[in-house]
């Protein structure tokens, strides 16, 4: 891989912040409200596109859009995987301040301070209008960025200014020389001309493209929606199905214990009755006593009664 030049931060200059297919952060349909998306895109030279590190202490940054004044921060001050970002004017919370982290190869990794997870685009996706997001580091291309700095623009009328101001001087001169200037001045307001429809090419193609990235961005939401609600459907119907499977149990259980309870209650019965039928048993084998004779009475002893008296 080549090699790119580690970039040296400055507070009062400018930044674009590309991604490993070259696309770079910026807010998303140059929004200045609190808000707005951030995302990637080609660049165009645009301010939105730009932005500034504005140091809040040793290595941690809040970076701020040139266009629109606001800070790069994430959304309800997330730290968990998949947290978005937009932007929001300037606070003192840790949701905007950022960690740039060299890598020896001239990329960086920019860390949220809050969570310690790195700046990274969701879904690695490689198109224009792709969201932001904070995600654990995995040292993936993805989470890898080249900060440049924005090169001053070069004065249009540079070459123009000499010109202008040998003018005077050739006023005297005879009207000859000064018709033959005139050429300079087309040649000038030409050049002008072709900047304009420079600066106007770029912002007429992304114009055009803005549509069709918003049907797929559409198009990408919907997919997502319906896999969401197949995901909650399949859910549903896994309750459904373990609802069903535990009352199903459940009804088992109370028929087993329905069942162990009559299966007692006819080993008692088999108890008591064998129990009576034992002692009928028992009694019936016992020896029948043969009755005692009635005592005979004392003859003897009533014969001497009756001679006593």
């Amino acid at each position: 891989m080549k090699k790119t030049v580690q970039t040296v931060i400055s507070p009062d200059k400018f930044y674009t912040i590309a991604s490993a297919n070259g696309k770079v952060v910026e807010v998303a349909d140059f929004n200045t409200e609190n808000g707005a998306a951030i995302q990637l895109w080609d660049y165009a030279g645009e301010e939105w596109q730009q932005w500034a590190f504005v140091r809040a202490g040793e290595g941690v940054y809040r970076i701020r859009n040139r266009f629109t004044g606001k800070m790069l921060d994430l959304i309800a001050g997330g730290v968990v995987d998949g947290t978005w970002l937009h932007q929001w004017e300037g606070t003192s919370g840790s949701s905007q301040l950022w960690v740039v982290e060299n890598t020896g190869d001239g990329r960086v990794k920019i860390k949220s301070n809050l969570s310690g997870k790195c700046l990274d685009v969701v879904g690695m996706s490689q198109d224009n209008g792709a969201r932001l997001q904070i995600w654990q580091d995995v040292n993936g291309d993805n989470q890898l960025w080249v900060v440049e700095e924005v090169k001053p623009k070069k004065a249009s009328r540079k070459k123009a200014e000499p010109e202008a101001e040998a003018a005077p001087a050739e006023e005297a001169k005879p009207a000859k020389k000064t018709t033959a200037r005139k050429p300079a001045a087309k040649k000038t307001t030409a050049k002008k001309a072709e900047e304009a429809e420079a600066v106007k090419k770029p912002r007429a193609a992304r114009k055009k493209a803005e549509p069709a990235a918003e049907e797929t961005k559409a198009l990408k939401a919907a997919e997502e929606q319906k896999a969401l609600k197949a995901a909650e459907e399949q859910k549903a119907l896994k309750a459904a199905e373990e609802q069903k499977a535990l009352k199903a149990a459940e009804e088992l259980k109370a028929l087993k214990a329905a069942e162990e309870q009559k299966a007692l209650k006819a080993a008692e019965e088999l108890k008591a009755l064998k129990a009576a039928e034992e002692k009928k048993a028992a009694e019936a084998a016992k020896p029948v006593e043969a009755p005692k004779p009635a005592p005979k009475p004392n003859l003897k002893k009533a014969g001497k009664r009756r001679a006593a008296k």
